[in-house]
């Protein structure tokens, strides 16, 4: 995935724990964001840096 659509995913499962008070996914919940925060910044364009 994505680190974007780790943060929102990471988001979700915390509020779906918040919800229904479980907290094993509250914390998968926070290992997907902070695998986010960890990511390589994605490169939409591939190597272009490189073709020049």
């Amino acid at each position: 995935m994505t680190s974007i659509a780790d943060r929102i995913g990471g988001r979700v499962k915390q509020l779906i724990a918040e919800i229904i008070s479980d907290g094993r996914l509250a914390e998968e919940g926070a290992q997907e964001i902070r695998k986010a925060e960890t990511a390589p910044p994605a490169k939409p364009f591939g190597n272009l840096d490189k073709l020049t």
